[in-house]
């Protein structure tokens, strides 16, 4: 395969006639939930240039559990429209989905698959682009590792659309110890392929460019890993692709990241910051801005040590840098269909990675967090899956939200919306010596009464978490109220076991 170098507009270029095109756009809030028959689950979104969201959502049919891939269009007031996408006598699962074009718009989507006939043996990569309409312009099949590494499974595939126009695609190969890269042009054709193994190979989680536009920065999980040294790499790749220097996240950040280039150059990354010391293990969903030498520049973190948080799927997006997006799982706990309330955690934060509010989905089912879109009204698109362990038989429903800036309030959602949004959460519920409220409304007032409605706690907030000692309080059920002068901003009801 031929290898070509391509002239490339500066990514700030870029960003600007994105701005310019997307600010004349309104955005309305609203709510969604595909509550089929079937389990489902979101993968990936983008925003095009008329301010809809088209992304990829499975759907399986429990215990058969191989996803049918769906493409969704939701426009910017939540109507939608979808199709399945399927080849006859072939299994095929769509991961990933880039903008391409911005008038009309078309998207380029990736994913795996395998003949019937091969009996799962010989999975391909596939790639193909869709018009407006969600419709197939051109499809690619690309058997891009050996017929001789049987039963291997190209693994988070990922995309970058370049600036000189084609498409890098990244990939890691289970169960090897191996990575490609691979280019194609405008139609899809190959132009250069290249493959690391052993210490030059990891899983990859992002592609961008570097600060300059002179070359790919391949953030990856355990490429040049030392047990005793950062567990997240970017790696930096000329354009002829070829690793050509090795750069390092902080030592407990792991994956799976999400990074952005910044149009000032530098990047900023979330993803799990996991710390580990004898005796001591402590995960948190962090944000680090770095500059090119990748030198920590602002961080920041939130949720809360003593709840688990989940391994994967937290993700990042800005429209404007003055506005960043972060959302994640809080106390999600290991595994599908877990009988636990968890919530979805959504932070706002300036240019200087400061959490200015955060805003809390859920506590009544398991929530678990997939992806955040951020959009030119300086809102937030989310999606995420919504299990209810109490009346549901292994099936997750999709929903997706929308939130308006402003406190994250989704104007104009319809009055059967059924997401519970916070501004505060109390936790561990149930819970039996200690309470924690979480919460960016700070100055305002906790007040815990019993059941017979009288007071037994007030407590100003004045910092992210707030801890109560209730060890001399009695088994039974509590309510709650977050005050703010005479104004009751929060209520709710907390549990105290034996």
């Amino acid at each position: 395969m031929k290898s070509t170098n391509t002239k490339v507009v500066s990514p700030f270029i870029a960003f600007l006639i994105w701005m310019l095109y997307c600010s004349s756009f309104a955005q309305e809030g609203f709510e969604l939930r595909i509550e089929s028959e079937l389990d489902e689950y979101p993968r990936s979104l983008v925003m095009n240039s008329e301010n809809n969201f088209v992304g990829i959502i499975w759907k399986s049919n429990p215990p058969d559990y191989i996803p049918k891939s769906y493409l969704y269009n939701i426009s910017s007031s939540g109507d939608t429209i979808s199709k399945v996408l399927r080849k006859p006598d072939t299994v095929l699962i769509l991961h990933e989905i880039i903008n391409v074009d911005i008038y009309p718009p078309t998207y380029l989507v990736t994913g795996i698959g395998y003949h019937v006939d091969s009996n799962a043996s010989l999975w391909f990569s596939y790639f193909a682009k869709i018009d407006e309409s969600l419709n197939v312009e051109w499809e690619k099949i690309y058997q891009l590792h050996s017929i001789n590494e049987y039963a291997c499974i190209p693994d988070v595939p990922v995309l970058l659309r370049l600036a000189g126009g084609g498409f890098l695609h990244a990939c890691s190969l289970l169960p090897h110890n191996m990575m490609y890269l691979f280019q194609m042009d405008e139609d899809g054709d190959s132009v250069s392929y290249r493959k690391y193994v052993n210490d030059s190979s990891g899983t990859t989680c992002e592609l961008t460019y570097n600060y300059d536009s002179t070359a790919y920065l391949l953030h990856t999980h355990f490429a040049h890993y030392s047990p005793s040294g950062p567990e997240s790499q970017c790696i930096e790749i000329d354009f002829d692709l070829n690793q050509t220097k090795v750069m390092y996240y902080p030592r407990w950040f792991k994956n799976y990241m999400t990074s952005k280039l910044l149009p000032d150059g530098n990047l900023i990354s979330s993803g799990i910051y996991n710390y580990v010391e004898p005796g001591l293990v402590e995960k948190y969903l962090a944000n680090f801005k770095l500059d090119s030498n990748f030198t920590v520049i602002n961080e920041s973190y939130y949720t809360h040590p003593d709840t688990v948080v989940q391994v994967g799927h937290i993700m990042m997006d800005y429209f404007s840098p003055s506005y960043i997006y972060s959302g994640g799982t809080h106390n999600f706990q290991i595994g599908i269909w877990v009988p636990g309330p968890s919530w979805i955690v959504i932070a706002r934060m300036n240019e200087n990675l400061e959490i200015e509010s955060e805003k809390y989905i859920g506590g009544d089912a398991t929530y678990n967090f997939k992806t955040i879109t951020a959009t030119p009204d300086t809102g937030v698109l989310i999606t995420a899956t919504w299990y209810d362990f109490v009346s549901q038989s292994y099936e997750r429903d999709v929903i997706i939200q929308k939130l308006l800036y402003e406190d994250f309030i989704s104007v104009g959602i319809n009055e059967d919306g059924k997401l519970n949004i916070c501004s505060a959460i109390v936790y561990p519920n149930p819970g039996r010596n200690q309470l924690h409220i979480r919460t960016t409304l700070y100055n305002a007032t906790f007040m815990l009464y019993d059941q017979s409605g009288k007071q037994i706690i007030s407590k100003q907030i004045n910092q992210n978490i707030t801890n109560i000692n209730v060890s001399s309080q009695p088994p039974g059920n509590y309510y709650w109220h977050i005050i703010d002068g005479s104004k009751i901003i929060e209520t709710g009801k907390w549990i105290k076991t034996k």
